[in-house]
């Protein structure tokens, strides 16, 4: 697919252009963190991609208002949304220099001085090619309101005896502090987000108890996630030294990066040892200064061997290398003569994490049981969003978010 339809789009992190890759989306100063930023402040989000067409193009942006479903909002106007202009031009893009592949970085920070949202909530980045009809991108990031509410909570083994070494149970409690709700099973919406995963998110529909303006969500089973295991990692930081990971590099019209065969870890003993949590880093250490043009591009090859291919589900590479999605792009083959599944992605010179995850014709999520084991143990980042939708309102409001992280043993 070349490029979408806006009319016919999802409402999630997706890229419509086969010639567009490493698009990273982040609060700008922070390269590692989830888009989101305060309403009415002078934080911003920043966009990055590349394009390996070689003519500049006439990128264009607007955003679109969600609710807490990630569905649109039907009752908004756009200048209800947004103030400003409507769209604005990319306008900021560099050629890449020294490098055997091709292509123009583009960037965006946004808000701009004459286009910022005027409310919080969910919103869709999309970026498209001169007509809204091309789109090549789009992206999601969230606007927090400056409330009172606060979140606390802890992460531990779940409850149930059945789950207790295979998965997380997140134990939380919301402050209101004065912030008024009239009526809490219709107003307030909690998502809760595993690392930077959309296909396991959980949504709660209302607290266990009520305690004035405390709403809490302690001891509830069914908050409960997969632990899964610390991610995989490789690094191309360089294309001329193999590291850790790396089996060999060659070059033939194109780097070439064949990474040693992974191994299932659903039988190890978990194991600690520092991640991203799914997330990548660009970075050419060969003398670059930056990074941002001066990284190249290589083919990455993965090999998972397994005995017989599966007939239940399909694989998947999972994590912020794959936008993490569950589609097309990040399928992966089974290999009849070499006994195993297969993907070769083209990705960015860094250091990048992944996960390898069994999907299902029925479920939405991915299971990484099966692959890398579940352990209680593992080091996940959790992230709490509170929303609120008040009565008589049109929208729903992103008013408290928190991270919990569970302490490694």
């Amino acid at each position: 697919m070349n490029s979408g339809n806006s009319a016919e789009l999802p409402n999630e992190n997706k890229i419509f252009k086969q010639s567009v890759k490493t698009v990273q989306l982040f609060k700008d100063g922070f390269e590692l963190s989830i888009p989101v930023i305060q309403l009415n402040s002078q934080e911003q989000i920043k966009l990055s991609f590349d394009d390996l067409d070689s003519e500049v193009r006439r990128y264009r942006y607007t955003i679109i208002h969600c609710e807490a479903d990630w569905t649109t909002t039907p009752d908004l106007m756009v200048s209800e949304y947004i103030d400003g202009y409507r769209e604005e031009n990319i306008e900021s893009f560099a050629y890449s220099y020294n490098t055997t592949v091709k292509y123009i970085h583009y960037t965006l920070a946004f808000p701009t001085a004459t286009m910022r949202p005027k409310i919080s909530g969910n919103f869709i980045l999309l970026v498209y090619d001169d007509e809204p009809s091309n789109v090549v991108m789009a992206c999601r990031f969230m606007v927090i309101e400056n409330s009172p509410v606060t979140i606390d909570g802890k992460v531990s083994q779940s409850a149930r005896m059945e789950d207790r070494y295979t998965k997380q149970q997140l134990d939380f409690v919301v402050h209101l502090n004065g912030f008024r709700v009239m009526d809490v099973g219709r107003e307030i919406k909690i998502v809760i987000q595993q690392n930077g995963r959309w296909d396991n998110l959980i949504r709660v529909t209302k607290p266990r108890f009520i305690r004035g303006d405390e709403l809490d969500y302690r001891y509830d089973e069914n908050i409960v996630f997969n632990g899964g295991n610390q991610f995989r990692r490789f690094d191309t930081k360089s294309l001329l030294y193999q590291s850790e990971r790396v089996g060999r590099i060659s070059y033939d019209t194109s780097f070439q990066v064949f990474l040693l065969d992974d191994k299932p870890r659903s039988y190890s003993k978990y194991v600690f040892e520092k991640d991203l949590n799914g997330r990548f880093y660009i970075k050419n250490d060969e003398h670059a200064e930056n990074s941002d043009i001066e990284a190249d591009y290589a083919w990455v090859h993965f090999f998972l061997p397994y005995p017989a291919m599966i007939t239940s589900g399909q694989f998947y590479l999972l994590g912020a290398l794959t936008s993490w999605n569950l589609d097309e792009s990040n399928r992966m083959s089974f290999n009849f003569s070499r006994k195993g599944y297969e993907l070769s992605l083209l990705l960015k010179q860094g250091y990048y994490n992944y996960l390898y995850v069994l999907k299902d014709k029925v479920k939405p999520a991915g299971d990484e049981s099966l692959i890398e084991g579940s352990f209680w143990e593992t080091e996940n980042e959790y992230t709490i969003f509170f929303y609120f939708h008040e009565t008589g309102s049109s929208y729903d409001r992103l008013i408290g978010m928190n991270f919990l992280n569970i302490i490694p043993q």
